[in-house]
């Protein structure tokens, strides 16, 4: 998580966001709500509910998972599998940008 921090805090001003989805996190919220305040994460964090488990989390094979999505909520590129370290997501997303644009 400290890379996606990093990542949320240092490239806002390209319009890039961070979102994440607590998958263990149904039916214990408070353990992940702690978790995250732990790791002083700061960008938006959603506890998925039983659709969004089924439609999304439980269709991943592993964790952590990353993808990118545009403005118009469309997967841009590849999922990213695995913890990344901040360089990587970045040169991701600088990838990205260029193709989108």
């Amino acid at each position: 998580m400290p890379a996606l921090q990093a990542i949320y805090t240092e490239m806002q001003e390209k319009g890039i966001n961070v979102l994440g989805i607590v998958a263990d996190g149904m039916g214990n919220d408070v353990g992940a709500l702690q978790i995250l305040k732990k790791t002083n994460v700061t960008f938006t964090n959603i506890i998925p509910d039983e659709q969004f488990m089924n439609d999304f989390v439980n269709k991943t094979n592993v964790v952590p998972v990353s993808l990118l999505v545009n403005s118009k909520g469309e997967i841009v590129g590849e999922l990213i599998v695995g913890s990344q370290p901040k360089e990587e997501f970045e040169k991701i997303i600088e990838q990205a940008l260029k193709n989108i644009k």
